[in-house]
């Protein structure tokens, strides 16, 4: 049982990383930690607040009850509302900043969805509970110019979800959170599965989630899509985060990716798993793509015959039954 906050804080930071962690989100210097743990100096009240949103969840009320005892001034209401600090760290954005001005095109994708989502899982899910953060983008028309469904591109998770889930997709439509938050175009947000809610593709572990549509001058290019294991797990300042989360991800979309929000009417996808069979011969399909249009002495890229199969995977789904069982 620990007597002071000081003393529960110096716990914490015997991990290094914990202790850069949390000085990074607090804005201040590792050493500072070690001096308000030695009660060589005090933090000021911002720095309380901010402390309070980076200590791991299960230590929270614990040392938000302690501190109100070395500063009364800060009520037990302020202290046990105070969770994660809305705004991503001011490191985050310059690193984001560098690497969108100084990634080689070649790798321009992969080095800008690495950055952000590890961000995103640190930021949101720094205990490990399970989360999952995925990006949803609008498929392409095949025929005509209605976009009709989102698919799954990238994301990153935690147990019990796999850490890389670049190679793992979805599709999902009007049946769906993601296709919700992009057909009226803002955040929406589900806080159990038990919720009396109009849509109803909930993936396994998924108990609580979040989506944000990806913007850019009134166009949409799809969603940001978070889950959790956890029910009520996002607060108001999850909330907050998210938007900025979402904002930085637009810019990794070209403009030819984004469409008019009246081209957008998402029809129903049946559920993820009548969807998994689907998938097993992607890369064949894509490489006979390529084969067919060397024989035939035209040219294709390998976006362009991907592109192209997810296209007709599409049109495949949408000609299942919609039926949904409960």
């Amino acid at each position: 049982m620990y007597r002071t906050w000081q003393e529960l804080l110096g716990e914490i930071i015997k991990d290094p990383q914990e202790r850069q962690r949390i000085a990074q989100e607090v804005g201040i210097n590792p050493i500072t930690l070690l001096r308000w743990v030695n009660k060589d100096s005090k933090p000021r009240h911002e720095n309380i607040r901010l402390l309070l949103g980076a200590i791991p969840r299960h230590s929270h009320k614990a040392f938000a009850q302690l501190i109100i005892a070395d500063f009364p001034s800060f009520s037990q209401e302020n202290a046990m509302t105070t969770s994660r600090p809305p705004d991503p760290p001011s490191a985050f954005y310059t690193r984001v900043l560098s690497a969108y001005a100084n990634t080689p095109k070649a790798l321009f994708s992969f080095v800008m969805y690495e950055l952000i989502l590890q961000q995103i899982i640190e930021h949101l899910d720094p205990d490990r509970l399970g989360m999952a953060v995925t990006i949803m983008r609008c498929v392409r028309p095949l025929q005509g110019t209605r976009v009709r469904s989102l698919r799954q591109i990238n994301g990153k998770g935690t147990p019990p979800w796999n850490s890389n889930l670049e190679q793992e997709t979805i599709f999902l439509g009007a049946e769906s959170l993601a296709g919700t938050a992009v057909m009226y175009g803002r955040l929406t947000a589900v806080q159990s599965r038990e919720d009396p809610y109009t849509f109803t593709h909930w993936t396994e572990h998924e108990q609580s989630a979040v989506a944000h549509p990806l913007t850019h001058k009134e166009k949409i290019a799809g969603c940001l899509l978070i889950s959790s294991t956890q029910p009520q797990y996002f607060t108001r300042n999850h909330l907050a985060a998210v938007e900025h989360y979402a904002n930085l991800m637009s810019l990794l979309f070209e403009p030819e990716d984004f469409f008019d929000f009246n081209n957008i009417k998402l029809d129903i996808m049946p559920h993820y798993t009548i969807q998994r069979p689907y998938f097993r011969h992607v890369g064949e399909r894509i490489t006979q793509k390529i084969a067919a249009a060397t024989a035939a002495k035209s040219f294709i890229t390998f976006q362009e015959a991907q592109e192209s199969v997810w296209q007709e995977i599409e049109e495949q789904l949408l000609m299942l039954p919609s039926t949904w069982e409960t």
